[in-house]
């Protein structure tokens, strides 16, 4: 019973102090990836990062870092949904939308890259302004 006591202790800690946010697996199975990806394993780093953001769907930056890779591996839609779901946990992020409008305008759907640097610019990115006005003259 004492030991019971004691895991359930150290359980309740741990959800304490990582504040139900990251779960410990999730945060491994990134790093696990991020030194697969610079080993120049892809599909490796991939499956690692899927991982992670089963664990902690809830983790922004976790689809942010798993987009720039969909984006290396030439699998653009997939990106796309990825940045998608990082402006949907981050939407006051310049960040999401300066990088959604560069894969728009890769696209070549110029409205919707400029609507997100405009968005970039209303939060007050200024490059997100300049891309924007690029975007306009194209």
């Amino acid at each position: 019973m004492k030991r019971l006591t004691i895991i359930i202790m150290a359980t309740v800690a741990i959800c304490c102090l990582t504040g139900f946010r990251n779960p410990p697996g999730a945060a491994r199975f990134m790093e696990m990836g991020a030194k697969a990806q610079s080993e120049g394993k892809p599909a490796e780093a991939l499956e690692h990062y899927d991982k992670g953001i089963d664990l902690a769907p809830y983790m922004a930056d976790y689809y942010m870092t798993r987009a720039f890779l969909l984006l290396n591996l030439g699998r653009k839609e997939e990106a796309l949904r990825d940045f998608d779901r990082y402006i949907d946990l981050e939407p006051a992020s310049t960040q999401g939308y300066i990088s959604r409008g560069m894969l728009y305008s890769d696209l070549e759907r110029r409205w919707e890259a400029e609507a997100d640097f405009r968005k970039a610019c209303s939060l007050g990115d200024q490059s997100g302004c300049s891309f924007a006005e690029q975007q306009k003259k194209r």
